[in-house]
């Protein structure tokens, strides 16, 4: 066998085991479905499923290349051949890289920002259904069927809020994020807008989806103390305010910059056009690998860990609940732990600003708690997944776990970032609701207080903390 056939051969083993090596390894399901990512092909996450097609063309790239015959070339030929392979990389450069341009330039922003805080572009009113259903086509063995369609319309006023009719000053404000402005549920269902009614007040709601206490803060400066309130309701949502994240960046009044890898390339539009079109193409294929597959129940089975999920609580009611596997370790740290973060530090200073704000103005604030899904389903979580299983759900993710992780541990943690609030409220003079119990209590009556797979409220909730907030607000 001549030397050049045993290269070609001994190449394309490399290759081609390498390549194999690469496909047979599949991720971690069970953890990217806890986490609600996708699975492409059954197998892997889009990050993995791209990696693997830019290495296959790689690949058949270089087998081609090994196989082929080569003819003798002068140095001058060599050169041309060099100068139109680099002239067809550039024109490829510079066809992507126009074809970006394009896109961001047709692509409108759907929020405007300023400094810390955001709204969206006024004066538009948003008319949908929204469907609760599974974010990912691969998904829990056993998914279960949520909430019914949502008709929904959202009114969005001159400055950017949801509004509909503004009054031009307020006797009340809302802040917070998604959960004050009122996510997957039409304009006169929101909890705010019947709350307005029942206290027959005027109200302006400053809530906008995606923030935290910083842009709260931010908000209330810039927007809000031109309404003249004499009462501000501040909702805390403890499922995102107090993420070390929102605070990663300068919270000087002066707006992030951002790095030239995040312009250049995360917030790339054509970078996102190539995923979602990837997700879409292959996100179908395999996602029934496991759907109602009898051998769930088996503990080396690699989704038992989520198998407990869609949770249907209470039992035989038909209201099912999901969350990310995020969401619960967040509540596994101890008081100190948290007290210590920087996301709870932040928090708290902020919402001491906005105290002093209303005090320098006569105006009253009232924070209003809002839990996630984790905590008022806690009790449930308990009472009906078998604690190996939890355990295995939450090791997904966590190096360290609570010890012992027993029934009293679990309601202890949950109510950790719940109580330093309430503390921190009732050391500074500050009114403070706690939304937990009603929607507990709802949860356990048979209401659905959240949507299946969205981690927002439902119409019956929305109703539901209206009339909580009537009697406690007085």
């Amino acid at each position: 066998m001549k030397r050049q056939t045993k290269i070609r051969l001994f190449t394309t083993a490399v290759t081609v085991g390498i390549m194999s090596a690469l496909y047979l390894k599949e991720s971690d399901l069970a953890y990217n479905v806890a986490q609600q990512r996708d699975i492409l092909l059954g197998r892997y996450t889009l990050e993995s499923t791209i990696t693997l097609l830019i290495l296959t063309i790689i690949a058949i790239v270089v087998l081609i290349d090994t196989w082929k015959d080569k003819p003798e070339k002068t140095p001058q030929q060599k050169r041309q051949d060099a100068f139109k392979t680099i002239a067809l990389i550039c024109s490829v450069l510079l066809t992507v890289i126009i074809f970006d341009i394009g896109l961001r330039v047709v692509q409108s922003a759907h929020y405007v920002k300023q400094g810390h805080s955001y709204h969206r572009r006024p004066n538009q009113v948003f008319e949908g259904v929204f469907e609760d259903k599974p974010e990912t086509h691969f998904t829990y063995p056993r998914p279960a069927k949520g909430y019914p369609p949502v008709n929904y319309t959202l009114t969005v006023d001159a400055q950017g809020f949801r509004n509909i009719n503004p009054p031009e000053t307020a006797d009340w404000l809302i802040l917070g994020d998604s959960f004050a402005e009122g996510s997957n549920v039409t304009d006169n269902d929101v909890w705010w807008a019947q709350l307005a009614k029942n206290k027959d007040v005027s109200l302006y709601n400053l809530g906008m989806s995606g923030g935290n206490p910083l842009t709260y803060l931010d908000t209330l400066n810039k927007y809000g103390l031109a309404k003249q309130p004499n009462t501000i309701v501040y909702m805390l949502y403890e499922g995102n305010d107090f993420r070390d994240g929102n605070f990663n960046n300068n919270t000087s009044d002066e707006r992030p910059k951002q790095s030239l890898g995040d312009i250049v390339f995360k917030s790339s539009p054509l970078r996102h056009l190539i995923k979602d079109s990837v997700r879409r193409t292959l996100s179908p294929v395999g996602a029934k690998r496991f759907l109602d597959d009898p051998r769930i129940n088996n503990p080396d089975h690699p989704m038992w860990p989520v198998a407990w999920l869609p949770l249907e609580t209470p039992p035989q009611s038909g209201n099912s609940y999901t969350f990310d596997l995020k969401r619960l370790l967040q509540h596994m740290v101890t008081a100190e732990e948290f007290i210590q973060s920087r996301g709870c530090r932040e928090s708290e200073r902020l919402l001491l600003e906005a105290k002093k704000l209303c005090d320098e103005n006569n105006i009253r604030l009232v924070v209003v708690y809002a839990p996630d899904k984790p905590n008022i389903l806690i009790d449930k979580i308990i009472a009906q997944v078998p604690t190996e299983q939890l355990k295995a759900f939450l090791q997904l993710k966590a190096k360290h776990l609570p010890n012992p992780l027993d029934a009293d541990t679990l309601r202890s943690l949950v109510a950790v970032q719940e109580n330093t609030f309430k503390e921190l409220c009732q050391t500074q003079g500050i009114e403070f609701i706690s939304l937990t119990e009603p929607l507990r209590k709802a949860t356990a009556a048979g209401t659905q207080t959240y949507f299946t797979y969205d981690q927002h409220w439902t119409p019956e909730a929305h109703t539901l903390v209206a009339d909580y907030l009537t009697g406690a607000i007085q």
